[in-house]
This record gives C-alpha cells, structure tokens and sequence, in this order.
C-alpha cells in the first residue's frame, strides 16, 4: 500500500510501536477496519498482556493494512490517547494529535526471516 509522509506533524514512539504522520490511510485499507476489543483499539499486542492501546471513540478508526508489521490509525476531531497497559515500568501516555498515522511495529529476526519484536 503507498501512503504519503506528513512532515509537518511529529512521529509518537511508545515501546515497540512507532506513529509516523501520513497524509492519509490508503483508499484500499478504508474497507478494512479493524474491531476494537473491549472499548480499545489494540494499536499493537504484548505477549504479557500488556498491550499498547488508543481507547474506542467515534471520531478514532483502526485499518489493516494486511501486514505484519503494519496498521493505520485515523483520528478525526479531538486528539487520542495511546496508552501502555501496564502499571509498573510503563511508557508514558503520548498524545495523539488529529490526522492519519502509519502504526509501524518493531520487528526482530529469527531463523523463519522477519517477526513482530517480543516482549
């Protein structure tokens, strides 16, 4: 999927997880929305649980971009938040401002080639 980079917003990293601004979510991923669980949006999971997290909202979408290491973020109105779900040695909460964001995931390797980092 091609997107174009938005230079005039900052990237949020938190953890394994990076947000780059982007001008917009690729018209070919808008059909693919991703569900939140439990009133959250999983922004990217944790093996321990403790997942980083932008809390469901009308005005917050999440969009598969088929891959691994990959999603898009739009936030429309008033800025998000993503939060890391754990209560000790936690990342700070980072706010996210309106506009559309690559979620990019650190990845890591192994014998069978590329996957998400681990905990």
């Amino acid at each position: 999927m091609k997107f174009e980079f938005d230079a005039s917003r900052k990237a949020i990293p938190q953890g394994d997880v990076y947000l780059v601004p982007i001008i917009a979510v690729p018209a070919e991923a808008m059909d693919k929305a991703v569900a939140a669980e439990n009133g959250k949006f999983i922004v990217t999971h944790s093996e321990t649980g403790h997942h980083h997290v932008v809390l469901e909202r009308p005005n917050v979408k999440m969009f598969s971009a088929m891959d691994t290491f990959r999603d898009f973020l739009l936030i429309e109105g008033e800025p998000a938040t993503l939060e890391h779900l754990r209560d000790h040695h936690t990342h700070a909460p980072q706010e996210i401002p309106a506009g559309a964001w690559l979620i990019q995931r650190q990845r890591q390797p192994s014998p069978e080639g590329w996957q998400r980092a681990a905990d």
